[in-house]
């Protein structure tokens, strides 16, 4: 909605007289304030417990955070966001934490541990860590990461598996959490991509709807709580080490996995 106003404002910049536009500027920076002023007295009669139900709405927590009335700092937000990718995380390259937020609002993040041969990228990692930030801190401008575990690349350089990209993925509902008990899987088709969703001990854990040995759809095999199984060719793949194959060499492709008020959002090839 912000970037909308944005938009309007400098669509009407471009066609008005400078006069025009700057009371059009005005006009809207008057509202802003009204509405904030507004809105800090709901914030100072509401009790506490419906100001935090408030406060956990995407919307209204970033309208919160826009009049600096959010009930938590912005490094507690951060932090809760760290803590709602860390199952993703950890299945790659270990664990994340918070090494400072600057004046002008860059985060700075390391990832600590690795996991051989996991093919998590860049990129990759950084998709779910923006996606998370964007929500609960937008004025967040930047987000570094370090220690990020490249790539596998075989001849040539080019990666052994496909890698989810910023410029060619886009973020997708799968459908509800509890859809996916702990110890169970599901599957869905999701904009041509095949994906499949484990419950591993209450951690969801997506991957591409491929065996990585035979090729063959992954969906209808057995998983037994850690090691899923293909249902052709028998090999097994533990899905909270990045898919590893439990006897022999290769992995199952990871997908980003986020989820957002009990909704699972998978990132998968636009």
């Amino acid at each position: 909605m912000g970037d909308r106003v944005e938009r309007l404002l400098a669509e009407f910049e471009a066609a008005a007289d400078p006069t025009m536009a700057a009371r059009a500027e005005e006009l809207v920076r008057t509202v802003v304030e009204f509405y904030g002023a507004a809105l800090q007295r709901v914030v100072e009669l509401v009790p506490e417990p419906v100001l935090e139900r408030l406060a956990a709405d995407g919307l209204v927590s970033g309208v919160l955070v826009v009049h600096d009335l959010h009930p938590h700092s912005l490094h507690q937000r951060v932090q809760h966001a760290l803590d709602a990718v860390r199952p993703y995380l950890g299945s790659h390259s270990g664990d994340v934490s918070l090494v400072e937020i600057t004046d002008d609002g860059v985060l700075r993040l390391a990832l600590g541990g690795s996991c051989d041969g996991c093919p998590s990228s860049m990129v990759t990692v950084k998709l779910a860590i923006e996606q998370a930030i964007e929500h609960a801190a937008p004025e967040i401008v930047r987000i570094d990461v370090e220690g990020v575990v490249p790539v596998e690349t075989g001849p040539g350089g080019r990666p052994l598996l496909p890698i989810v990209t910023a410029e060619k993925a886009s973020w997708v509902e799968l459908g509800e959490a509890e859809m996916v008990a702990p110890g169970t899987m599901s599957s869905a088709r999701v904009r041509g991509a095949a994906t499949v969703v484990c419950n591993a001990g209450g951690s969801l854990y997506a991957y591409r709807d491929q065996c990585f040995r035979c090729r063959e759809p992954l969906s209808g095999g057995h998983f037994d709580g850690r090691v899923l199984s293909c249902p052709s060719c028998g090999a097994g793949y533990d899905v909270v080490l990045a898919g590893r194959a439990v006897d022999g060499e290769g992995h199952l492709d990871p997908l980003p996995l986020l989820t957002e008020d009990g909704t699972i959002r998978v990132a998968v090839p636009a």
